[in-house]
């Protein structure tokens, strides 16, 4: 019977782990595609600080390092999200001052209205971002003098739990990246309905004019930029796995001299004792020869002093 049962066990196991493995495949690639405008920033300035924050469980000797150089980089992130956005939104109302003009369709002024909004809430989040990273202690203050307290109130601040990852850990993580993901979005909806504007005589069927000469134009010019911008994306991406790759085989490196090195000294170590052994049992050896030579000596005078001894009670009979 238990046989069986430990076989059914086994493929139920196996078959919830496949489950858990393709939900977790489905949601990688989901966020990847949603990440995508913005993925470098994403990763740089959230996912993976966050995640090594996470990592340091509590350490403040791990977590003061990271949570130093990762609140000025967010500062830097959240500053150029601001420029962009406000740049992003300033077009958008040029834009739209001249579109509302013209006889495009209405896809083009609902991507730039959004685009407009997108730049609205970029610029609007990264102010209140920033007066969550103002809550923070000051760089002078990320020391090792920091009390715990405040190194577990600083790790609750920035990730939002206390032992394991939750609902309002997760929803944290969306916060520190939505400025950087509605300033992305804001610039490819701008981008969207500027291409729908000026592809309108085509969408339209209108007759020829110098308005599909500016299309032609405006498209040729707009691909190349568009390959160049994904080439670029790519070779950044393939630069971060070699990065990656180098990382990893220096760290398996860096352990492998480490464990020689232990292994080296405890070599060294055992040979330290066997050669103080050895010299113990050359130092035992040579006082046991010197003892045995000392009483052979010693043996040799008593025999010596023997007949000296007789020859004077002899003469002392003699004499008496």
């Amino acid at each position: 019977m238990s046989g069986p049962l430990h076989t059914q066990a086994a493929v139920e196991s196996e078959d919830m782990e496949q489950q858990i493995s393709l939900h977790y495949h489905v949601l990688k690639t989901a966020l990847a595609i949603f990440t995508a405008p913005y993925r470098r920033a994403f990763r740089l300035y959230t996912w993976r600080p966050l995640k090594e924050i996470r990592a340091a469980k509590g350490d403040s000797k791990v977590l003061i390092p990271l949570i130093k150089d990762w609140k000025e980089d967010k500062y830097g992130e959240l500053q150029s999200v601001q420029v962009a956005a406000t740049f992003c939104g300033g077009a958008n109302l040029s834009i739209l001052s001249y579109a509302s003009t013209s006889d495009s369709i209405w896809i083009a002024d609902a991507l730039w209205f959004s685009s407009l909004i997108c730049s609205i809430w970029a610029i609007v989040t990264t102010i209140q971002t920033k007066s969550i990273l103002d809550d923070l202690p000051a760089r002078e203050e990320l020391n090792f003098s920091l009390p715990e307290y405040e190194v577990q109130r600083v790790q609750r601040t920035i990730l939002r739990y206390t032992k394991t990852p939750g609902i309002n850990h997760w929803i944290m993580v969306f916060v520190w990246q939505f400025p950087s993901m509605t300033m992305a979005y804001a610039w490819c909806t701008f981008l969207g309905g500027l291409t729908v504007y000026m592809c309108t005589p085509f969408i339209q069927n209108l007759p020829w004019q110098d308005r599909h000469k500016v299309a032609i134009a405006y498209l040729v010019v707009g691909f190349i930029g568009l390959v160049t911008y994904v080439l670029s994306t790519a070779f950044v991406y393939v630069g971060e796995k070699d990065f990656e790759r180098s990382v990893a085989s220096s760290h398996i490196s860096t352990c492998i001299t480490a464990n020689e090195l232990e292994a080296g000294i405890q070599l060294s170590g055992a040979g330290n004792s066997t050669n103080k052994t050895n010299n113990a049992s050359v130092e035992e050896t040579f006082e046991n020869a010197r003892a045995e030579a000392f009483i052979g000596y010693e043996h040799e005078e008593r025999a010596k002093k023997k007949p000296e001894r007789a020859e004077k009670a002899l003469r002392r009979q003699l004499l008496y």
